[in-house]
């Protein structure tokens, strides 16, 4: 699957639940073992998917892995 793909499925998801939202999605491309992201919003407002971005990779950056 390629991004452009991957992307029309990310937004029909959120389309599906009916709320507005975000996601960011990564995922392994089969053809080159390298990775791919995409993201998508639904009436989501850009100054909170930045705070809220902000926010998961400060959590993810504090955890021990």
């Amino acid at each position: 699957m390629d991004n452009e793909s991957i992307q029309k499925q990310c937004n029909e998801l959120l389309k599906n639940l009916g709320v507005p939202g975000f996601i960011v999605f990564g995922f392994k491309k089969p053809e080159n073992n390298q990775f791919g992201v995409v993201y998508s919003t639904k009436d989501t407002p850009p100054p909170v998917v930045v705070k809220c971005m902000s926010w998961a990779l400060n959590d993810f950056s504090n955890k021990k892995l």
